[in-house]
């Protein structure tokens, strides 16, 4: 049930994730905080936009403005839920 509370938290804040691309959100871009936590293990901002950097750089290229908050959101949604599943798969059963 843990791993489920967790997951649905993560994917909850989501929709409060602080660099959708935006000018406003850039104005006021968080350095680093908590993504997620995965049976106590913290997964950062940082390590999600590190995850997602590649394609985040193509994106850019291909779309500007609001066209690009959409496809920047999924983006960094899948990487958090990459880094969640890679995070469950990786630690011993209980």
């Amino acid at each position: 049930m843990r791993p489920f509370a967790t997951i649905l938290l993560a994917v909850c804040g989501m929709a409060l994730w602080p660099f959708c691309g935006s000018a406003a959100a850039e104005e006021a871009q968080v350095v680093d905080g908590i993504a997620a936590v995965v049976n106590g293990d913290v997964i950062t901002y940082s390590q999600v936009r590190a995850l997602s950097a590649p394609r985040d750089e193509l994106l850019r290229h291909q779309a500007t403005g609001e066209e690009l908050n959409k496809p920047l959101i999924e983006l960094r949604e899948m990487a958090l839920k990459d880094s969640i599943d890679r995070r469950l798969a990786t630690q011993p059963c209980k």
